[in-house]
């Protein structure tokens, strides 16, 4: 209820997470009203896997719009806009129904394809037609499964949608994807912000599957599902949850997004294209229309610490391990974290990577342990800055930092030494706010951009030179064990 006496201008935003849906209401100055949620469950059919169903998306989409609904909100709705994880794909008939669950982003099923594509077609070439390295989480890499394993399946296709995307479909009635989410797909020629036409004849690909191509900003429709107090309401095309999350912090170039969520990720905004320095960094389109960004992931940072906690804590709250690895001091005795519990993706590009806790001793206990986890993702974090920024290139001029992670002090301040540079820890707004400030960009380009609360600041302290030389150490294990991993995989793939 505005206090003013009016009912202030509000705009809806809907993220399709990997874990739930979750729905924020945004004033036009970027205050929150109400958020809620709602969770469902992902389905692992073999190991290696990842499935959500779509009507597992439906059920949580009409639990959190009557949520709001009957909140009961005094405000003006002026628009709605989507956000979800990036990557995951559904494969639809002529009406939409999807023809099968939906494969995940995490989803490891298609990792041969790449390494396949490059042999055949080259990096160099491959690059050129997307500006990016082919990697196993890439959409492309899923719809080739189905083709090569569900034939009867990939017949049927007539529509093909990211999660988000198929959720707007929903919501509006009209098929289309835009840059950020077609930037994952490997289907994007990302330079010039149109489909990558001969790869995608290569690949037996229909553009047509994926509708009309927006930019994050279009209003494709207006809302057709739902309480009635939403129907008519413009929707935006919205953007994938990175993107979106960097638009709901404020981000701009030169400034670094860091995320320390389920995965870690690093997020450099540009304001044209610019060719990353490492195949393991991907170069999208931006929210921001012709500006693009580099993005670089590891795949388990505050996942890593979820497992180790689950494993070694049961349900002992994140503070208590917290307070345990703070006694620990900085190397925890010898004892390095490898965070690669679900692969790796930069900047050692190894699906079949694992973690590992390299140089235990007798004397080391969980207290040691919980540290070396904390350090490791930190590690991790910082051999991918390394990669992007190189020791010649510019440094961003602020590192801003979100995520879950972040709201631990500790895990902040090993990483500011980890990293050698100051961090400004600030409120994390989430993916659904992005979604928010996108529709509210589009319904009203006037207004200047909501204000980023920063939460503190960690400086690097006493332990960032000893951390130097200890991320050296922890790369050399790296780049060693990387040896390892393949010819694993080799005799793994030669028994089979």
């Amino acid at each position: 209820m505005s206090l003013t006496g009016f009912a202030p201008v509000a705009y809806l935003g809907l993220d399709i997470g990997t874990q739930g849906l979750k729905a924020v209401v945004v004033t036009d100055s970027g205050h929150v009203l109400f958020e809620t949620s709602a969770i469902y469950p992902t389905a692992v059919p073999t190991p290696g896997w990842a499935e959500q169903s779509p009507g597992d998306w439906m059920a949580a989409l009409d639990s959190v719009l009557g949520q709001v609904d009957q909140a009961g909100l005094s405000v003006t709705w002026a628009g709605i806009g989507v956000t979800g994880q990036m990557h995951t794909v559904v494969v639809c008939d002529d009406r939409g129904q999807p023809l099968r669950p939906a494969i995940l982003w995490s989803d490891q099923r298609a990792r041969e394809y790449g390494p396949a594509w490059e042999a055949k077609y080259g990096l160099k070439w491959l690059r050129e037609q997307t500006g990016n390295k082919p990697l196993s989480n890439f959409s492309l890499g899923y719809l080739r499964w189905i083709r090569d394993h569900e034939w009867t399946v990939y017949q049927q296709i007539r529509h093909v949608a990211i999660a988000k995307d198929w959720v707007r479909f929903v919501l509006t009635g009209a098929w289309g994807t835009e840059m950020t989410d077609a930037s994952g797909t490997y289907l994007l020629d990302v330079a010039h912000r149109h489909w990558a036409t001969d790869w995608m004849r290569e690949m037996g690909m229909d553009p047509s599957w994926w509708g009309t191509l927006h930019e994050s900003g279009d209003v494709v429709g207006t809302m057709q599902y739902g309480p009635s107090r939403f129907r008519g309401l413009p929707v935006v095309a919205g953007a994938g949850d990175q993107a979106a999350s960097a638009i709901g912090t404020q981000l701009t170039p030169g400034e670094l997004g860091i995320s320390l969520g389920t995965s870690g990720v690093l997020f450099w905004p540009l304001r044209q294209y610019v060719n990353p320095p490492h195949p393991s960094i991907h170069v999208f389109c931006h929210a921001v229309a012709d500006e693009w960004h580099w993005m670089t992931v590891t795949q388990s940072a505050a996942s890593s610490l979820r497992w180790f906690r689950d494993q070694f804590y049961a349900d002992t709250p994140y503070a208590i391990v917290d307070r345990e690895a703070e006694i620990v001091p900085a190397g925890c005795s010898g004892v390095i974290f490898v965070p690669y519990l679900e692969g790796e993706r930069a900047p050692v590009m190894q699906p079949q990577a694992s973690g590992v806790f390299f140089g235990l001793r007798a004397y080391h206990g969980r207290t040691h342990l919980a540290r070396a986890v904390l350090e490791g993702v930190a590690y991790s974090l910082n051999d991918c800055y390394q990669t992007m920024f190189g020791r010649e290139a510019p440094k961003p001029q602020r590192l801003v930092m979100t995520g879950g992670g972040a709201r631990s002090v500790l895990w902040t301040q090993i990483l500011a030494d980890v990293l050698g540079e100051p961090l400004e820890i600030v409120e994390d707004p989430g993916a659904a706010v992005g979604a928010a400030w996108i529709a509210h960009s589009a319904v009203d380009a006037t207004q200047e951009r909501w204000p980023r609360a920063s939460i503190r600041t960690a400086i690097p302290g006493a332990n960032a030179a000893y951390y130097q030389t200890e991320f050296h150490r922890y790369r050399r294990l790296t780049r060693v064990l990387s040896d390892v991993w393949e010819s694993s995989a080799e005799a793994l793939s030669a028994d089979s």
